[in-house]
């Protein structure tokens, strides 16, 4: 049922996800034609029409990314926390299904996002050409030389990071309207309210936990080679954002299940 739900999570947001994704590559070339024609001119016309096409490349740029972000976060709202609430919670699917579908559906698309994004930074020409790109980032990551094999190590690793990250961050929003719908009144306006305490108890939580261990680690880390640190660093970050993403997937399957007070 899982798929099914995918489905049709996929089928309703990507008739506008699709079109927007692939005008940034567009918006890239026509932007990197421009330049090269306006290279060798100094006409004010020619300059404004330059500048205005980059302008308009970088706000497609935001405009991929907050889309995203606040088309997830409307199908969210709608599909579970309005009247078609009532509709999803009577289909024979768990609340974890419902869940996890919206989740898997917003990383995808927050991820292709960011992939459009960086396609359309790099069909600008603006960065050099791909084998150039792929030359350094081989050779250089975190500023730091290394052989291919640990540069695809750690990038792999980061990445792990970077999506934990937008899991956590997501399901921290999903946490925050599911507890803002529990109330009778002002329900937008709570779950705005709880957005922000979650977020600030994560990072007191954060602050706690590096106070408690900075003594040990700093000992530790000081033993070890700059990638050896590295590693361990980024290791242990993967393991607290998935242990936040654990605790924020609990408490929003939690009140969807006895505390949603549907509009």
């Amino acid at each position: 049922m899982l798929g099914k739900l995918l489905k049709q999570d996929f089928r309703a947001t990507a008739r506008i996800m699709l079109p927007l994704y692939a005008a940034v590559p567009v918006l890239g070339l026509f932007t990197n034609l421009i330049t090269r024609l306006c290279e060798n001119q100094n006409g004010f016309l020619i300059r404004a029409i330059g500048a205005l096409v980059s302008f308009v490349f970088s706000l497609s740029l935001i405009a991929a990314v907050v889309t995203t972000v606040v088309l997830m976060i409307l199908r969210f709202y709608r599909n579970l926390m309005t009247d078609e609430g009532y509709l999803m919670f009577t289909l024979p699917v768990s609340t974890t299904e419902l869940i996890c579908s919206k989740l898997i559906v917003s990383v995808v698309w927050f991820l292709g996002a960011l992939a459009v994004d960086a396609l359309g930074l790099l069909v600008t020409g603006r960065f050099g050409s791909y084998q150039n790109a792929v030359r350094f980032q081989v050779t250089y990551t975190f500023g730091m030389p290394m052989t291919g094999a640990q540069s695809a190590g750690l990038i792999i690793e980061f990445v792990a990071f970077l999506l934990l990250c937008c899991v956590a961050l997501c399901l921290m929003t999903y946490a925050a309207m599911a507890i803002g719908q529990s109330f009778k009144k002002n329900k937008g306006l709570m779950s705005v309210v709880f957005f922000f305490v979650l977020w600030i108890g994560t990072r007191i939580v954060l602050t706690l936990i590096f106070g408690a261990f900075y003594g040990s680690a700093s000992a530790a880390v000081n033993t070890m080679t700059v990638l050896q640190a590295l590693w361990t660093v980024l290791g242990c970050a993967c393991v607290g954002a998935l242990a936040f993403c654990a605790g924020f997937f609990f408490l929003t399957h939690g009140m969807l299940r006895k505390h949603l007070n549907l509009q």
